[in-house]
């Protein structure tokens, strides 16, 4: 019985000790490929000391023979994230060797190398992502993309089609069609494209391009009419890209994760855009960028103590700063805590006397409170500190035509189509006025403006068109006549 013991207990030893030397020889071959792959640290000395410390410690992790794999995949994410980009390039060439398998690597890797410029090696990346992972979507548009730049087209639109086919209504590869189109001079097939887009996306994507097919198929007026709104679009924003988006839990610039929380926020990822600002504060306690943008988003949220508490932490460490106050001010006027609103605001203008935010306020509160003279000056002091935007023109045209002031009124309003040519607003309220007083040839061509101002609201439009058929007894012409008048 006991020889039997010892036998059992013999092979368990010998099992072991080859688990064992199995284990030892890959980790150790593990390590010759993480040692070949390893970059030198870079400068440090101007990062900030959590960001030194997890850098040192995920170096020493690699260097180390049982945990060279996650210390080097530690590394490609903390240098990736913080901008290091040719110290993350060589991490990742190391951790290809090791998990050829994981599509991560490759995209990650990729997206560095196409932010140099060099497409093909990109792409040849992106297959390979592509062939282990065919439906991460993001990686599928970049390979489209990258066909595209490289005046493949034909390639470029089956890589797009493909994406339509994983999910139809996916409005990146909608662009990449219309681009394609219009690259081909195929304006009608452009244009129907772009159509669907900017109605799609409100204009966050394709604005841009679908100007220049207006122009090109003749519809001048239309074109102007978005090209002058172009501002209120905002700027393009690239796919959300989950894979890259991770690397923000590794990010210490507080500059890099308000931009991202920025991105995240207007495309409806609140909750972790959160995340990313409260650690930007906790990073930066005084940049009040931030947290001012924190405080904003807990608004939006709903979360309001938590929003007052960031707002009014901005005006203790930056009284200077008038956005802070205007934003604070209005907080508590939405709560309705209209005498904490006006003593705000009156705190704001003290420490910012040439706000012209503030001033607009406060011109706002002193009309609704009866006070029209005062309201007056105020948006007069507006207007000489900020002239190039069309809000304040246009309240105090309002204002002045209320007052019976309506000369000086249409004055201000057409001081607004200066500030800004296509004011959806100030094009609305002339078109009115031109209707009410039965000039049919003027009350033409604001209409025609307004028809080709997509920021018109439908049924400030319809109500024009309306009141446009009441007075000269006829429809105003459709919008597609309107725009080839």
């Amino acid at each position: 019985m006991k020889t039997k013991l010892w036998i059992v207990f013999a092979v368990l030893l010998l099992a072991g000790l080859g688990v064992g030397g199995w284990w030892w020889v890959r980790a150790g071959a593990e390590q010759a490929v993480v040692a070949t792959a390893l970059p030198a640290l870079p400068d440090l000395t101007n990062v900030l000391d959590p960001l030194r410390e997890r850098i040192a410690s995920a170096d020493a992790r690699a260097t180390s023979r049982f945990s060279a794999r996650t210390g080097l995949a530690e590394l490609s994410r903390l240098y990736h994230a913080n901008g290091f980009l040719e110290e993350a390039m060589r991490c990742y060439d190391g951790l290809e060797q090791l998990e050829p398998n994981e599509p991560r690597w490759p995209h990650l890797h990729a997206t560095i190398v196409a932010g140099y410029g060099e497409v093909d090696r990109a792409l040849t990346l992106w297959r390979r992502v592509e062939a282990l992972a065919p439906d991460y979507i993001p990686a599928r548009l970049r390979i489209a993309d990258c066909e595209l730049k490289a005046d493949r087209p034909t390639k470029a639109a089956a890589e797009y089609a493909e994406v339509r086919k994983i999910r139809p209504d996916d409005r990146y590869a909608l662009l990449g069609l219309a681009r394609i189109d219009y690259d081909a001079s195929r304006w009608e097939q452009a244009r129907e494209k772009l159509e669907a887009l900017v109605a799609q996306t409100n204009f966050e994507l394709g604005y841009d391009l679908i100007v220049s097919v207006y122009e090109k198929l003749g519809q001048h007026e239309r074109a102007e009419s978005i090209r002058g709104a172009a501002k209120a679009f905002g700027t393009y924003r690239d796919p959300p890209d989950p894979w890259v988006d991770e690397l923000m839990a590794e990010c210490y610039d507080p500059y890099r994760l308000s931009l991202t929380a920025g991105v995240l926020a207007r495309s409806g990822g609140q909750d972790k855009a959160l995340q990313l600002l409260e650690r930007a504060v906790e990073l930066a306690p005084a940049d009040i960028s931030s947290r001012f943008q924190l405080g904003n988003l807990h608004v939006e949220m709903g979360n309001f103590s938590a929003g007052r508490e960031a707002l009014e932490t901005c005006t203790r460490l930056a009284p200077e700063f008038s956005d802070g106050w205007a934003r604070l001010s209005a907080l508590q006027a939405q709560l309705g805590e209209m005498s904490a609103a006006e003593r705000t605001l009156a705190t704001g203008l003290q420490n910012c006397p040439q706000s012209p935010a503030l001033h607009l306020m406060r011109a706002r509160n002193l009309r609704q409170a009866g006070r029209t003279d005062e309201a007056i000056n105020e948006y007069m002091i507006s207007i000489r500190l900020r002239p190039n935007e069309p809000e304040p023109y246009m309240e105090l045209g309002n204002t002045l035509i209320a007052a019976g002031r309506e000369e000086e009124g249409v004055e201000q309003i057409r001081a607004a189509l200066v500030a800004e040519p296509a004011d959806p607003m100030a094009l609305s309220v002339l078109a009115f006025r031109a209707i009410q007083l039965r000039d049919e040839a003027e009350a033409q061509q604001w209409m025609t403006r307004v028809e080709n101002q997509p920021r018109v609201k439908p049924e400030q439009r319809q109500h024009l068109r309306d009141l446009y058929r009441q007075q000269f007894g006829h429809d105003f012409p459709s919008r597609g006549q309107a725009a080839n008048r």
